[in-house]
């Protein structure tokens, strides 16, 4: 799971739920160690639940607890070294029923796709080798019942939960990766009803199972998740939930007719009518009860729609207040890039790692999904597939 101190949206987390300062979260957590420059935090809870493991039998306790301890870490540190490389200053912290991976800045759509994939890609990839040294073991006859334990506490969090988590529910890892797919083509208001809609449905029949098998602890999850989907869902994605929200978030009473002329801008300037965008943009900011997400909409139809006009000195005012995503850093650069401020350039793409490193990232992305592609094909191709049944 990322967190981004930017944007506020949440990336996935292996157990649980998986782009905001409180980096660190949990209460009072615990410095465990710092690895290239990336800490790791614990949190008392975390430590708490897996405590849990060990009330029956002390031995497999500490066995399950260390395996689901490397297994998060390995997919944590999958998301904030791809993080680190972007220089998005990543903190590691485990926390309740799984781990987050925090950072201070975002970057373009590609480079958050492969912040995402790349915790469940290194997760899955550990436990394909946890797996290729069991077929060593089984091979040369060297299977004891504590080499089992260990291979069986290490499989189930690596291949298990790495996969539930890639499907496309928000706040899960997967429900990022069809935020960030159907963004590159719908409005922000479409993302967020067809994100948090099948979120829904995928909800829906996870209960189904769950019920039918008595799996009352994932019921509770799952309610926890279809409330969050719910509330995001009935605001249209206007409000921004716990896992994060994106230009789109429109947050509490906001005034109908202010929402109804923002609705109406973008429109307008997903058509390339940017007068009529930036007329229904200042009517929405005139408007009585516009909520500071509503008015961060505002500012970017305005940057957006002026610096298309070609006002630049007045666009970029707007653009200072928008929320960052991708179309208002591209219209940032393109406005710092004309006037000739070098040292506002340089500085804006130091802040939002805005480089030549995108084609790199276009790379690591397609390594990861196709290697997850790769994972889905072994496990239900061999034995791993067990481990769902």
């Amino acid at each position: 799971m990322t967190r981004s101190g930017v944007t506020g949206a949440e990336h996935a987390a292996a157990l649980s739920t998986p782009h905001s300062g409180s980096y660190a979260a949990g209460v009072n957590p615990i410095h465990f160690f710092t690895f290239r420059g990336i800490p790791v935090f614990v949190s008392p809870m975390y430590l708490l639940l897996l405590l849990m493991f060990g009330y029956r039998d002390p031995l497999q306790g500490v066995l399950w607890a260390i395996a689901i301890t490397i297994s998060l870490l390995v997919h944590e540190f999958g998301h904030a070294l791809v993080a680190s490389r972007l220089r998005h200053d990543p903190v590691v912290t485990l926390q309740g029923l799984g781990g987050v991976t925090s950072r201070r800045r975002t970057g373009r759509d590609v480079d958050e796709a492969a912040i995402v994939a790349m915790g469940p890609a290194a997760g899955l990839a550990l436990g394909l080798l946890v797996f290729g040294v069991w077929q060593v073991l089984l091979h040369f006859r060297l299977v004891t019942p504590v080499t089992v334990m260990i291979v069986r506490a290490l499989l189930y969090p690596c291949i298990v939960w790495n996969l539930l988590n890639l499907l496309p529910l928000w706040p899960l890892d997967g429900g990022h990766l069809l935020k960030l797919g159907v963004g590159r083509w719908a409005s922000s208001a479409t993302t967020a009803r067809i994100t948090h809609g099948l979120s829904l449905l995928m909800v829906a029949l996870l209960s189904v199972y769950a019920l039918q098998h008595r799996m009352i602890f994932s019921l509770v999850i799952l309610l926890m998740l279809g409330v969050q989907n719910y509330q995001a869902f009935a605001s249209r994605g206007a409000a921004d939930d716990a896992a994060g929200g994106d230009r789109g978030a429109r947050g509490g009473r906001a005034n109908p007719l202010a929402l109804e002329l923002i609705d109406n801008a973008h429109t307008a300037l997903e058509r390339g009518d940017n007068k009529e965008a930036a007329r229904l943009a200042h009517q929405a900011r005139a408007q009585d009860g516009v909520t500071p997400a509503a008015m961060e909409q505002i500012w970017e139809i305005l940057g957006i729609a002026t610096e298309r006009l070609g006002e630049d000195e007045e666009a970029i005012a707007y653009l200072k207040r928008a929320r960052p995503n991708e179309l208002v850093r591209e219209a940032t650069l393109r406005i710092l890039t004309r006037l000739g401020r070098s040292d506002e350039l340089d500085e804006f793409r130091k802040r939002w790692s805005i480089t030549a490193s995108a084609p790199g990232m276009n790379r690591w992305l397609t390594g990861a999904l196709a290697f997850i592609v790769f994972s889905l094909i072994v496990v239900f191709q061999t034995s791993l597939s067990d481990l769902f049944l």
